[in-house]
């Protein structure tokens, strides 16, 4: 990567709080257009709480950082939606429009965006064929399984083509065909161009293609 780039994300000698405790401390972090990296490390490691700083839920306690551009410390409430719609966020608790179809979920994304309906009826039908959906599309989300709720929301974070996608631990308690699905889907943004940040505690197919860091005992190394 040549340092002239402008990184999606740059984090300096963070520090993370939550809860009233430190979870994450001197947290130095540097992401390029294009890169993916993989965050391993045990469940309460502070994963899920580093994922939530990047996409504006929690703001560094201590340093500094940005994402997309957009300072996060301080993050003001106007400006959260606009680091948002230029992300991906997958979270383990996905959430969903429960009275729409599984359609209008996928492409919501896009309708934030003033897509127009036609569009987003075509985009996100190849969405849900791509997630391995298209039987689902007229279904409500809560009709769906636990595997496929999560290709689903991996669908959504993806159709607006997002310069960063935030998955957090998105194959936990997956089955193998759903896991093998959300890769192939993760590999194909990836190649696309879009930057991945990935925290996982299991292995995956995708370490091939990624940096990998590690948290433990509050650092990340």
């Amino acid at each position: 990567m040549t340092s002239d780039r402008k990184p999606v994300v740059l984090l300096q000698n963070c520090a993370i709080v939550t809860g009233g405790k430190t979870v994450l401390s001197s947290l130095d972090l540097m992401l390029h257009a294009g890169e993916f990296l993989i965050i391993e490390g045990p469940t309460g490691s502070g994963k899920t709480s580093l994922v939530r700083t990047l996409y504006g839920s929690l703001a560094p306690s201590a340093g500094y950082g940005e994402v997309v551009s957009i300072p996060l410390r301080p993050l003001p409430s106007a400006k959260k939606p606009q680091l948002r719609r230029q992300l991906g966020i997958v979270t383990q608790q996905p959430l969903f429009l429960e009275e729409e179809t599984v359609l209008d979920n996928v492409a919501l994304p896009l309708r934030i965006a003033g897509v127009a309906a036609s569009e987003c009826r075509a985009r996100g039908t190849k969405a849900l064929l791509e997630a391995g959906l298209t039987g689902a599309a007229l279904r409500k989300p809560t009709e769906l399984s636990g595997g496929e709720q999560a290709r689903l929301q991996i669908a959504r974070a993806l159709i607006h083509q997002p310069l960063l996608l935030l998955a957090d631990e998105p194959f936990a308690h997956l089955d193998t065909e759903s896991v093998e699905l959300i890769e192939s889907l993760l590999a194909f943004a990836h190649t696309r161009g879009t930057a991945i940040v990935l925290t996982t505690h299991r292995p995956t197919q995708l370490a091939s293609r990624a940096r990998r860091l590690t948290v433990r005992d509050g650092r990340l190394a």
